[in-house]
């Protein structure tokens, strides 16, 4: 089967001033004659780049990506699961490589990038710090996300593994880089669509400074053949030493490209082997070629008969293994032996009484196996403190020169990246030390950000110090006019009180408002919701299960008021939130795909009414909902927006926010941010908040959703992510993360 599009594949490796025409660590693959099923379209390519202080040769590079390149083609399933078996396999070679060195205190991680492009989807796996930018016609995608990106590949059994899927077009460019230069982002690289190989390199080249380490793909009309290119050095550049090409400078230079040996690209079969003028092309798909190692001359070579493979491998045993395990072992207790006697030195010299030293056969064996052991463990703790140092150095050294970068660029965009690059070096920095000198550019990166993006930092306190039980999450935060708490457990459907004491809140072991066996069966509480003041039977707050039953929590009582609300024509589904506004009920069923309106003059007795008009949006995801002045806001999992107002006046789905900050555009989402909840902030200043569970973090949006601000913590908080918010009328704002609360003055 072919393809119309061909890929042109090219390394990029420039040290120290100077391109290199061959990159260790790149293999790509055809597809082989002979491939498992499913496998016969796919064009393959591997990216691996090695960070610490225990390489692989390049040689022993490529041997270890053919063959994950011969993996992942007898691999039978979907493209990502063999993809999925093929870093995993990588990782645990690399790991079992790491654990044989621990005791050197020497480690290798792999940064990877496993992609395969079946005719014109591409299929892409990254592990670790790898960046991939796709440039296409209408911009520039970048498939990275430091919150889950991981270490990389060798450090535990579990792998962090990112998958991503696009549809390539012919001029469509794909960007690889394990460390991509800071000049590179969505906005330097948005206008290299449609360019020739040369042009691409150029551009590149001149737009970045120092080293550079990457590969670029690009796709163009073609019979579907991949290809792997890499730059011609003239002899007249070379240096015949380190065969370092030398750098272009200028755009008159041609750039001349010359494709890897056609005989590593498509492969031979695999019985087959290929000599062609002293060079042994390997079976295995790659694009690793290897000399022929011509016979010694001072031994005659013999015809011998292929011995069996146990006989062999006993002879192999016997002949190479078994003499060095021999000699291991003499060395070993020669070893034993004189730290034995070692040990019986010392101690005669430091003990008063010979006599304590007639020590018994098992003794003397416990200090011959104790001292080496503790020798070995004193040299691994040095071994890890040097390479622990080298590496938080290198991070703390990055993270330096993203600052200066970051205060040098013009655009606020790419000062927003050069910042944001800061932080992630810090953050591996601090995974191995954290001193002053981290901390002071931890607080310059965070503060530049902040002023960017009009990031308000706020200081919070402890809401409950008693605590509430360890089982609770949070779901729903209220705030009465009292300014008490109600806080809906999302777990046991129960709603705790808490007084506010002056400094702080305590619970109150009076109330309960919640499941109820008789005479009304009550589930669960999924929603709550505040109570105008001055509402019948003292009660504050209501709650609703997934019945589509009522309560009335009243405070200081453990007891509640409950009733059945009249259901729909349609019945119920299984509500799942619900709000009140100006005395009328809202309440979303998104199994039904509904949202039904009780009007508060008739006490929710009669039967609702239907949103919608003839325009019923999709209310698969959706989370939560609110209203303002009977519009209403509807917020799906994804953290986008539909409003719409009664019958369907105004219908937007989806909403767009308008985000004032330079380049953001209007856009249904809102970069770095996935909300789920949001929340109406009634006069005298009627706002639209929303909270990003993920960043912790509350945004501040008018209600034509124009951005204002967002709202963060200025000391850490917990690990974990916000499970609920509020912003309370006395100008207090509430984050609770599973069974913690906490609060803070707005200023």
């Amino acid at each position: 089967m072919t393809t119309s599009l061909e890929l042109v594949l090219l390394p990029l490796l420039r040290l120290a001033g100077k391109d290199r025409p061959k990159m260790p660590g790149l293999y790509a693959a055809n597809p082989p004659r002979r491939a498992a099923r499913g496998r016969s379209a796919d064009r393959f390519f591997i990216y691996l780049s090695l960070e610490g202080n225990l390489p692989l040769s390049p040689k022993e590079l490529d041997k270890l990506l053919a063959q994950m390149a011969d993996d992942y083609y007898k691999a039978s399933g979907s493209s990502t699961a063999a993809m999925r078996a093929v870093a995993e396999e990588l990782n645990e070679l690399l790991l079992k490589r790491n654990l044989n060195s621990v005791n050197r205190g020497r480690q290798a991680i792999g940064i990877l990038a496993l992609g395969v492009v079946r005719s014109d989807r591409l299929y892409l796996l990254q592990s670790g710090s790898s960046h991939t930018y796709l440039i296409k016609s209408e911009g520039t995608q970048q498939f990275y996300d430091p919150s889950d990106a991981g270490r990389g590949l060798g450090l535990s059994r579990a792998t962090n593994l990112r998958f991503y899927q696009a549809e390539l077009r012919p001029g469509d460019v794909l960007l690889v880089s394990s460390n991509p230069p800071m000049t590179w982002n969505t906005t330097t690289l948005r206008n290299m669509h449609g360019l020739s190989m040369g042009d691409l390199y150029r551009r590149l080249i001149r737009r970045a400074s120092g080293d550079i380490e990457a590969v670029v793909m690009l796709a163009k009309a073609g019979k579907g053949e991949l290809r792997l290119l890499s730059p011609k050095v003239p002899q007249s550049q070379r240096d015949t030493e380190t065969e370092i090409r030398k750098p272009i400078d200028d755009d008159s230079v041609p750039l001349d490209l010359i494709p890897e040996p056609k005989s590593a690209l498509p492969p031979p079969p695999i019985s087959s082997v290929a000599k062609v003028s002293g060079v042994e092309v390997s079976p295995v798909r790659g694009t690793v070629a290897k000399p022929i190692e011509s016979p010694r001359r001072d031994k005659p070579q013999e015809d011998k008969k292929p011995k069996p493979a146990s006989k062999a491998a006993g002879s192999a045993w016997s002949s190479n293994i078994g003499p060095g395990l021999r000699t291991i072992g003499s060395a070993v207790g020669t070893t034993l032996r004189q730290a034995a006697q070692a040990a019986v030195t010392v101690f005669e010299r430091i003990l008063p009484d010979e006599s304590m030293l007639t020590l018994s056969g098992s003794s003397m064996a416990f200090i011959a196996v104790a001292v080496p052991l503790v020798v070995v463990s004193i040299a691994a703790v040095v071994y890890f403190k040097n390479g622990r140092s080298r590496y938080f150095e290198n991070y703390v050294q990055q993270a330096q020169i993203a600052v200066q970068q970051a205060e040098n660029f013009e655009h606020l965009d790419e000062k927003r990246i050069g910042w944001k690059a800061a932080l992630e070096y810090l953050d591996l920095a601090e995974a191995y030390d954290v001193t002053d000198e981290t901390q002071l550019l931890r607080n310059t990166a965070t503060m530049a950000l902040d002023t960017l993006d009009n990031v308000v930092r706020i200081s919070y306190n402890t809401a409950v110090v008693e605590g509430l039980p360890d089982s609770a999450v949070i779901k729903r935060i209220v705030v009465s006019i009292e300014n008490d708490l109600y806080l809906l457990d999302g777990i046991d459907g129960v709603v705790y009180r808490a007084v506010f004491s002056g400094n702080s809140f305590e619970l109150d072991d009076q109330f309960y408002c919640g499941p109820v066996p008789q005479p009304l069966i009550i589930g669960p509480l999924v929603d709550i919701a505040a109570l105008p003041p001055g509402s019948p039977n003292g009660a504050v707050a209501i709650g609703m299960d997934e019945n589509g039953n009522l309560v009335q929590c009243i405070p200081g009582s453990n007891e509640q008021l409950s009733f059945t609300l009249a259901p729909p024509d349609s019945n119920w589904g299984t509500p799942q939130a619900f709000s009140l506004e100006g005395g009328d009920l809202y309440i979303l069923d998104p199994l039904t795909s509904s949202v039904w309106i009780y009007d508060g003059a008739t006490e929710f007795r009669e039967r609702p009414d239907f949103f919608f008009g003839d325009q019923v949006p999709s209310m698969q995801d959706l989370v939560d909902l609110t209203v303002s002045d009977g519009k209403l806001y509807l917020l799906y999992a994804d953290g986008h927006l539909m409003t719409s107002y009664y019958q369907g006046d105004g219908y937007s789905d989806p909403a767009m926010f308008q985000d004032p900050r330079n380049n953001y555009a209007e856009s249904s989402s809102m970069a770095d941010a996935v909300f789920s909840e949001i929340q109406f902030a009634p006069p005298p200043d009627p706002s639209i908040y929303m909270l990003d569970s993920g960043g912790r973090s509350v945004y501040h949006f008018t209600l034509q959703l124009v951005y204002q601000k967002q709202y963060k913590s200025l000391f850490p908080l917990p690990e974990g992510q916000a499970t609920a918010f509020a912003v309370g009328q006395n100008h207090q704002i509430f984050l609770a993360l599973g069974n913690k609360v906490y609060f803070a003055l707005l200023p």
